[in-house]
């Protein structure tokens, strides 16, 4: 036996032995154990003792799983395992001449301790991380340095910060060099301002010019960073009416100045908004939409938070909701901003939040689009009654938050954190209707279409129909209602620092609205983008809109939107791998061409949609449609399937509805929108969160998942392998509802999902194979 090692016995005292019972009598009974071993070595092998024998030195080789970790698959055994690790050559890690022990079945190790469970998913960033002068702040997922130092992202450790002693004045201080640039000469022009902004990964620079008539007031002005009143007094010159601001040290976040100005005339400007994002990686300023992973909140059914804010449904004409399903039950800010601050969505791979519109509704009982059906209360955030409101009009109301939701001040929270953690945040905008309490209907009804039911008329009256009798449907030929929705839509966007918007029922909007809210976007909320015709710039304002019944391509233009939901991905995966109407085969021969098919303007209904910077949004359920797992008749493998097809398909957006990244079931409405759980999960539902943790990492990591093509490889009935490549980067993907089957990837490759051995895909098991 090589002296490397050392051949410990069982009954030695200072063994290190992890799992049930005591080192004498715990053991796997026959069951095969998988080690995941930590090194900065480019090759790992595993050198063990299994059922009274040593393997020959040096071993077993490990695969490589990315960030330093690699694995090994071992066979039955009946007894506490014995391993050292080595590198092929001359180094060997022996736990300390105490070699190492363990009888789990599936074992991390690392730093010279054997764990149960993984360190560094949910809440253990820290783990993996030296932060030297700092300390690792696990929640934020980051080092907090001592003073005269620095984050640095990419390496994970505090780094001298070389611009702490320098003085720009103006300008930006390069974190790389110390040395310092010139403040920038503003060029963009936003209605009376010219403004510039210098960003560089730890600090920024901003000019900004008013170049109207009149002087500024500044003390009857509001400015505001990130939600946040701000005193600019310091960094503004009156003589030039130029703001003058530079920040050094900055944390990686999305940063926007909000400046609603006044004339010393008293007049208001027209505010200027502007929005960057400072931090390196695809989280922050090098993202562009193509890189998200989005997941949907329904907001008043994710979790409870806070109490306080709980709607009594026993109040006012609530009682005459019967149905508990269909009441309120308690979901607000305060239950989104707790699973931000644990790292949930981050665990997950999550960088984009779809939540419910989070304007002020309805609190009473409301009729369904079928009157006939029982009544149902507003919980869903589709009845608002303070549409038009802005910082000159009120209409009225003096908060314009839905109340059962929070406050303003914890949407700004909740936006904030998700910033700071690179996740994008999209409300719901319900743009097409109000209901029927709403000041904007009672002040000007000549705004809104007569009623005439949406029921049985959804296509021939889809510009003018009511979904129910108390939603008053916006008459957007007049020119009056159309500016209203628009000043609307723009003040919640800069107000809040919002990335996007879900555009709800927007096949019922007239192109006249739809262009003149996308012009409002461009013009007073992208002012930092280039070229607002694409998708790849991170202040890219996403909207992504619904309009189902094969309307999806229609919007889908550089005037209107930049996507919808994918009504025809969420069929297609529906039909082949949740409820196996259809087959493989048809599957693949969708795949291909839908991946690009938004990208050329094609005819449809009269118009021409698609266009060079679409990106659509791929789903495989959400709040309108019934439970994928319930489609897929309880079926966690068959979940698991559409979990790989969404998460491997290029060059859209994935989208995952709260609860399908473990599998919840429900009917249709209300029955799909039961509370998201949060513990007692079965093993099936901790296996299919781990896939989609899995997914998430691979998608991240391998930018041909995100931006790459498809192509088949092998087509069968029920068997499908493709491949999906951007340059060097390949990803094969094998999805299998046969009984087993043989593939063999490309030399180099594994599956990251650790379904694939042997060159088999075992039934019911998609596989995803990288280098």
């Amino acid at each position: 036996m090589p002296d490397r090692f050392v051949d410990a016995g069982r009954d030695r005292p200072d063994a290190t032995v992890v799992g049930d019972g005591g080192v004498e009598d715990a053991g796997l009974d026959g069951t095969p154990f998988v080690v995941h071993y930590h090194t900065n070595w480019t090759v790992a092998y595993v050198h063990y003792k299994a059922n009274g024998r040593w393997t020959v030195p040096p071993g077993e080789a490990m695969r490589p799983e990315g960030d330093g970790w690699f694995v090994f698959e071992g066979p039955a055994v009946k007894e506490t395992v014995e391993l050292v690790f080595n590198d092929g050559a001359d180094t060997w890690d022996n736990n300390g001449d105490q070699n190492y022990h363990a009888n789990l079945a599936e074992f991390w190790v690392k730093d010279g301790e054997v764990l149960s469970t993984k360190p560094g998913q949910v809440g253990g960033f820290c783990d993996d991380v030296l932060c030297g002068q700092g300390t690792c702040d696990a929640q934020a997922e980051r080092c907090i340095c001592d003073a005269g130092y620095r984050y640095d992202s990419g390496r994970q450790t505090c780094v001298e910060d070389l611009c702490a002693s320098a003085n720009c004045g103006s300008g930006v201080c390069d974190p790389e060099t110390g040395s310092c640039t010139d403040s920038c000469e503003p060029d963009r022009v936003v209605g009376d301002f010219k403004f510039c902004t210098l960003v560089s990964d730890t600090s920024y620079a901003v000019t900004i010019t008013y170049t109207g008539q009149g002087q500024i007031d500044l003390a009857a002005s509001e400015t505001k960073l990130n939600g946040r009143a701000i005193d600019l007094s310091r960094s503004f010159d009156g003589g030039q009416k130029t703001f003058r601001i530079m920040e050094s040290g900055v944390q990686p976040s999305k940063y926007s100045y909000l400046l609603r100005l006044r004339r010393d005339s008293g007049e208001h400007i027209e505010p200027l908004f502007i929005p960057f994002w400072v931090g390196a990686g695809t989280r922050y300023a090098d993202f562009g939409w193509k890189d998200a992973i989005l997941y949907q909140v329904m907001t008043d059914r994710f979790r409870d938070g806070d109490p306080t804010n709980n709607i009594d449904n026993t109040k006012g004409s609530l009682p005459e909701v019967t149905d508990p399903r269909s009441q309120w039950q308690g979901g607000d800010f305060r239950g989104i901003i707790d699973k931000l601050d644990d790292g949930y969505f981050e665990s997950l791979g999550i960088n984009a939040l779809w939540i419910s519109s989070v304007v002020l509704g309805s609190h009473e009982a409301q009729p369904e689009v079928n009157p006939s059906d029982p009544k149902a209360s507003s919980y869903h955030a589709y009845h608002p009654i303070v549409t038009g409101y802005t910082n000159l009009d009120d209409y009225g109301y003096s908060n314009p938050i839905e109340t059962a939701f929070g406050t303003p001040e914890e949407l700004h929270e909740l936006v904030n954190k998700a910033h700071a953690r690179g996740i994008r945040v999209l409300p719901d905008l319900v743009a097409n209707h109000v209901q029927i309490e709403a000041e904007i209907y009672k002040r000007h009804p000549e705004w809104f279409h007569p009623y005439n039911a949406c029921l049985g008329n959804w296509d021939a009256h889809r510009l003018d129909c009511w979904f129910t009798s108390t939603t008053p449907d916006f008459n957007f030929g007049v020119a009056e209602a159309r500016k209203a929705l628009v000043d609307h839509a723009v003040w919640l966007a800069q107000e809040f620092n919002f990335d996007g918007y879900r555009a709800d029922a927007l096949k019922h909007m007239t192109d006249d609205l739809v262009r003149d809210l996308k012009a409002g976007i461009k013009a007073r909320v992208e002012t930092t983008v280039n070229n607002h015709d694409l998708s790849e710039e991170a202040t890219i304002f996403y909207m992504v809109g619904e309009s189902l019944g094969g309307w999806a391509r229609y919007h889908v233009r550089a005037d209107m939107v930049q996507g919808q939901v994918d009504e025809g991905f969420y069929n297609m995966t529906t039909g082949s791998l949740l409820n196996f109407s259809n087959s493989l085969r048809n599957l693949a021969g969708f795949a291909v061409g839908n991946d690009t098919a938004y990208l050329s303007p094609q005819e449809t209904f009269g118009g021409t949609g698609g266009y060079p910077g679409a990106v659509m949004g791929n789903f495989f359920g959400n709040h309108d449609q019934p439970r994928a797992l319930t489609a897929a008749n309880g079926d966690y493998r068959r979940l698991r399937m559409a979990q790989t097809f969404l998460m491997t398909s290029p060059g859209n957006i994935p989208m995952l509805y709260q609860g399908d990244e473990f599998g919840m079931l429900g009917g249709p409405s209300p029955d799909n929108r039961k509370m998201m759980v949060w513990s007692g999960l079965s093993a099936d539902q901790e296996a299919s969160r781990d896939q989609f943790r899995k997914l998430s990492q691979a998608r991240e990591a391998h930018v041909a998942l995100r931006r790459g093509q498809r192509a088949n490889v092998h087509v069968e009935d029920w068997f499908w392998v493709y491949k999906v490549s951007y340059g060097d980067d390949e990803v094969y993907v094998a999805i299998n509802r046969d009984n087993e089957k043989p593939f063999a990837p490309p030399a180099g490759m594994h599956d990251v999902l650790g379904h694939c051995s042997g060159d088999v895909v075992p039934s019911l098991t998609s596989c995803v194979f990288v280098k």
